[in-house]
C-alpha cells in the first residue's frame, strides 16, 4: 500500500501496526461513511487487500501489465490536512454538546474522552449517546423535576474529588472523602491541570507540561483551577488554625465588629437597690454609670503564590505545609494580642493601669501560689465594688500562671488533701476543683513568678476580642497575577482585643 495513503488512513483511526488487509478494510469503511478519500487505482489492491469476510476470484493475468501511477503526493497531503481539520471540527462540536449537557466531567471525564478520542465517532452518533446518557444522568425537566433529592453538579463533584485527593496525598485523614478522590491521590499537579482544563472544555492536545501549567494559570477565571487550589489552601490552613492551642479562649468575651472603627465596650455599674413605690404608686427608674474602654480591629495577612515551576516540580508543599504554618501564625497573632494586654498592664480610660492598688486588684505583697495567697486574692475580688460603690461579689474562675508554675498550680487545685508539708494527709483541700488552671508561655516571657485570677467572662469580662462580622477564622481568596504568571492565594485575618474592665482580674507578682 502506498505510504502516503497509509498515513491518511492512520490519521483517520487505523492502528499503526494494522496489516494491509485491515488497512484496506478500513479504507472501505471510511468510503461507505462518506469520508472524502484520495483516488486509488483498483490495481493497487492485492488479494490480501480484500475487505474482511470476502474473497477475490483470481483474474486472468493481462498480456501486458502496467504498474499504475500512485496518486500525486500533493493530493494525499491535502486529504490528510482535510481529515485533520474535519476531526478537529468534530471534537469541537462534541465538546460543545458535552458542555451544554453537563456531562463534560461525568465519571471524571471518561465518558467525554470515549467520544472525543474515537475518530469514528461522528457528531450525530455522539449526540445520540449524550442524549441517552442525559436520560439517566440528569434530572428531568417539567412537573416533578424538583424533588427532595440533593446532589452536586459535575463541576462541583470534580472539584471535591481533586481537593480531597490532594488532601489524602498530603497525609490528611478524611472521615468521608469525596467520590473519585482516590483516583486523584496519585496524580501529579500537571496531570490535575490537564484534567481541569479538559473539564472546562479547553483542548490540551499536543501541549507539553510547561504549556499546560501556563494555560491552567492564565485560564484561572474560566476554569475550576483557582477554586480547587484555593479550597486546598483553605482546608490546610483552617485545620492548623483549629488545632492550635487557644489557652486564652475560656476567659475572654467574644463580640463581632461591622467595620474597623473604634469599638467601645461600656462597663456598666451594678443596678441600684430595689426601691419602694412613689406616693403615686409608681416604680422608680434605675440609673447606671458607665466608663468607656475602646479598641479596634487590625488586619494581618500573607500571600501564597503558585507558579508554573511549582506545578512542573509537583511541589504540593505550597498548599499543605505552608498554609498550616499560616494557620498557626493566625492563632499566635490572637494569643499575642490577648496576653500582651495582661502582661503590659497598660492604662485604662481612667489613666490607671489595669492592675493597680487604686483598682484594688494588685497584691500588696508578692507571694508564691499557696492556699494563703489564693485566699487573699479571692477575698479581694469578692470585695470589689461597682461604679456606684455597690457590692458585686466577683467570683474567680481561672488561675493564669507561667508554664513554669503549671505543675505547682495543678497540685494545689487537684489534690484531695491540702498539699502542705505541715498538715496531715487527711486535711480537706478547699481549693480542689474551685479554679481552672491555665498556663501559657506568653506569661513566662515577661515574668516567671507572676500569677493571676480572672472571673468568668459571663459574670465580669476583663478582656474582649472581636472578629470582623463574626468570621472567627482567617479568610482565603485567590487570584491570577498576570505580572508573575502565578496563581496567588491570599490569607488575611481581621482581629482585635481590648481590656474592658478591671474588677474581674487580680494579679500577684509572685515569689
Amino acid at each position: 500500500m502506498n505510504k502516503q495513503l497509509l498515513a491518511f488512513l492512520m490519521a483517520n483511526g487505523l492502528r499503526a501496526d494494522a496489516p494491509e488487509t485491515e488497512a484496506w478494510a478500513h479504507y472501505d469503511k471510511l468510503k461507505s461513511e462518506g469520508v472524502e478519500l484520495p483516488g486509488v487505482d483498483p490495481g493497487q489492491r492485492s488479494a490480501a487487500g480484500a475487505p474482511a469476510g470476502q474473497s477475490q476470484s483470481p483474474k486472468p493475468e493481462p498480456t501486458t501489465r502496467q504498474t499504475p501511477e500512485p496518486p500525486p503526493a500533493a493530493d494525499l497531503d491535502a486529504a490528510v490536512t482535510r481529515a485533520l481539520a474535519q476531526d478537529a471540527q468534530r471534537r469541537n462540536d462534541i465538546t460543545d454538546r458535552l458542555a451544554v449537557s453537563g456531562l463534560s466531567t461525568v465519571d471524571n471525564g471518561v465518558f467525554a474522552r470515549s467520544l472525543l478520542d474515537n475518530p469514528a465517532m461522528s457528531v450525530d452518533l455522539a449526540s445520540r449517546q449524550i442524549f441517552e446518557r442525559m436520560k439517566t444522568q440528569n434530572k428531568p425537566f417539567g412537573n416533578g423535576a424538583f424533588g427532595t433529592e440533593v446532589g452536586l453538579e459535575a463541576g462541583q463533584k470534580l472539584r471535591a474529588a481533586i481537593t480531597d485527593g490532594l488532601l489524602l496525598r498530603s497525609g490528611h485523614r478524611l472521615e468521608k472523602a469525596a467520590e473519585g478522590s482516590r483516583e486523584f491521590r496519585g496524580r501529579s499537579l500537571v496531570e490535575i491541570c490537564r484534567e481541569v482544563l479538559m473539564a472546562s472544555g479547553m483542548s490540551v492536545r499536543g501541549l507539553n507540561n510547561m504549556e499546560i501549567a501556563a494555560r491552567a494559570l492564565s485560564a484561572g477565571s474560566t476554569s475550576d483551577f483557582p477554586a480547587i487550589f484555593g479550597a486546598l489552601v483553605n482546608k490546610n490552613l483552617l485545620k492548623a488554625y483549629a488545632e492550635w492551642p487557644q489557652t486564652w479562649r475560656p476567659f475572654v468575651g467574644i463580640s463581632s465588629a461591622n467595620d474597623f472603627k473604634d469599638i467601645y465596650s461600656v462597663r456598666l455599674s451594678g443596678a441600684s437597690d430595689l426601691k419602694g413605690l412613689t406616693a403615686n404608686g409608681e416604680y422608680q427608674t434605675a440609673s447606671f454609670s458607665d466608663a468607656k474602654e475602646n479598641y479596634r480591629l487590625i488586619t494581618k495577612g500573607i500571600k501564597v503564590p503558585l507558579t508554573r515551576e511549582m506545578i512542573i516540580n509537583d511541589d504540593l508543599r505550597a498548599f499543605t505545609r505552608i498554609p498550616q504554618l499560616f494557620g498557626a501564625a493566625a492563632r499566635r497573632m490572637e494569643a499575642d494580642a490577648v496576653y500582651s494586654l495582661i502582661t503590659a498592664n497598660g492604662a485604662m480610660s481612667d489613666n490607671v493601669a489595669l492592675f493597680h492598688a487604686t483598682h484594688r486588684n494588685l497584691a500588696a505583697a508578692a507571694a508564691a501560689i499557696s492556699s494563703d495567697s489564693l485566699s487573699l486574692a479571692r477575698a479581694a475580688m469578692r470585695k470589689q465594688k461597682g461604679m456606684k460603690n455597690e457590692l458585686i461579689d466577683v467570683t474567680p474562675a481561672f488561675i493564669l500562671t507561667p508554664v513554669g508554675l503549671e505543675t505547682t498550680a495543678e497540685i494545689l487545685l487537684r489534690s484531695a488533701a491540702l498539699p502542705n508539708a505541715d498538715m496531715s494527709a487527711g486535711v480537706h483541700n478547699p481549693w480542689a476543683g474551685k479554679l481552672t488552671p491555665i498556663a501559657d508561655p506568653h506569661l513566662d516571657a515577661v515574668s516567671a513568678t507572676a500569677w493571676y485570677l480572672l472571673a468568668h467572662p459571663n459574670q465580669v469580662p476583663t478582656i474582649e476580642v472581636s472578629y470582623l462580622q463574626g468570621e472567627e477564622q482567617p479568610y482565603v481568596e485567590e487570584m491570577v497575577d498576570f505580572n508573575s504568571d502565578a496563581l496567588v492565594t491570599k490569607v488575611r485575618h481581621d482581629f482585635g482585643a481590648g481590656v474592658v474592665d478591671f474588677v474581674g482580674a487580680y494579679k500577684n507578682a509572685g515569689a
